[in-house]
């Protein structure tokens, strides 16, 4: 996997994320590092990964999105690699012309991970990450007379949240470009990983490091089980505006599976 977890690449280049965000968010990267190195006395840690994360950040931040080549963003890390990945959830949302444009460089070997979770949950959690982002202080108190506010002060920022529910659309059009798009449900990931161990390893056709798997598993519940209660008004609300897309997941993991 990439070292910069989410490159945000094919958002930013088909405009669903501003582009300024990565530049931004690069540039944060490189500083934290540079620091890093004013401050060490042992630079042991700089292999192929690290250059590739140095390398693909100074990218990102200095050069128009639309003059870098993804694979590209993997070196000099590729070549020691029969595999290469990352995780953007915002790719999800790509326009059928994004998602094509990806199939373009990467072939339509390529294997889709789509992963959904409770539209309500998700909303919630997306919420909470908005809030605490830049890791700014926080009053958890206020979190849900917040979120009741949001619904009607942030109509943007809502509807990229309505696209981000819209699975079946998702689903739908990278089945059409993909052969391989595993869709898997966050919410049976939690309840029983064993079994998504399982699923990812068959369709990857890879080894699944088991205990890394769990741990950082583990680690994801934990952060986002902080929370907090939501208002019962708030929670029909959003229950009623994800209706729709909660029902298709229902329909999906139940017992007989979703046919597009």
């Amino acid at each position: 996997m990439h070292p910069v977890k989410e490159l945000h690449y094919y958002d930013s280049l088909f405009k669903v994320r501003d582009v300024r965000l990565l530049k931004m968010f690069s540039l944060k990267q490189l500083n934290s590092e540079w620091d890093r190195m004013i401050a060490a006395e042992d630079f042991g840690y700089i292999d192929k990964r690290y250059k590739c994360y140095i390398r693909a950040n100074k990218m990102l931040w200095l050069r128009p999105i639309d003059t870098i080549d993804y694979v590209d963003l993997f070196r000099p890390a590729l070549s020691e690699n029969t595999h290469f990945g990352e995780i953007t959830p915002e790719y999800m949302i790509l326009p059928e012309e994004g998602v094509r444009k990806m199939h373009d460089d990467l072939g339509s070997e390529t294997r889709i991970v789509l992963v959904a979770r409770n539209p309500v949950r998700r909303f919630v959690s997306a919420f909470k990450l908005l809030r605490l982002y830049n890791d700014q202080p926080y009053d958890m108190g206020k979190f849900s007379d917040d979120l009741a506010e949001t619904l009607d002060s942030m109509p943007d920022w809502i509807s990229q949240q309505d696209r981000l529910s819209d699975y079946e659309s998702s689903l739908r059009t990278f089945r059409k470009y993909f052969r391989n798009v595993l869709f898997i449900s966050y919410d049976q990931l939690v309840a029983d990983p064993e079994r998504t161990h399982k699923q990812l390893e068959k369709f990857l056709e890879l080894d699944v490091d088991k205990a890394a798997y769990l741990r950082l598993l583990n680690q994801n519940i934990n952060s986002i089980g902080e929370t907090g209660q939501i208002r019962r008004d708030t929670e029909m609300l959003l229950q009623r505006r994800y209706e729709r897309f909660s029902r298709f997941l229902s329909d999906c993991f139940g017992k007989n599976g979703c046919v597009l």
